[in-house]
């Protein structure tokens, strides 16, 4: 399952699945408008049978329908466990929600990926004003879904 929303987040997913880490690839959250070759330019060289098994889901726009969206394909193909692709820094709030949302019999695991940008001029603020907000979510799903 791939969150969209951070850079090299599909790209890491599509590697994973076309290694063979999953039988389907999930990408959450795309805009339904883009077409599968600007997602992933691979998509032109797949075979149909292939190309069946990617799935773009473009209803949910936040981490927590992320998790509902991934309930819900779950459920309805019987899948045990889900690797969850996403940022990085984004790995524990996403980690609780879908942990929460998931049935509990389903492993979860997770593929960090890193965040772009580390040497560019601004870098240092751009990563600690994205950690504290980051942490505000954290702790905001924290006790959101305490009540779930």
């Amino acid at each position: 399952m791939v969150l969209t929303g951070g850079e090299g987040r599909i790209p890491e997913g599509y590697r994973a699945w076309a290694s063979g880490a999953a039988r389907e690839l999930y990408i959450l959250g795309a805009d339904p408008g883009v077409p599968m070759g600007k997602l992933f330019p691979q998509a032109a060289q797949l075979s149909p049978e292939r190309l069946s098994r990617v799935h773009v889901e473009g209803w949910s726009e936040n981490t927590l329908e992320n998790a509902y969206s991934a309930k819900a394909a779950v459920e309805g193909r019987g899948y045990s466990s889900v690797i969850l692709v996403t940022s990085d820094y984004h790995v524990p709030r996403a980690w609780i929600a879908f942990r929460k949302i998931l049935p509990a019999r389903v492993a979860l695991s997770v593929l960090p990926v890193r965040s772009e940008g580390w040497g560019s001029p601004g870098a240092v603020w751009r990563t600690a004003r994205r950690h504290f907000l980051e942490g505000w979510k954290y702790w905001w799903y924290r006790i959101l879904l305490r009540w779930e």
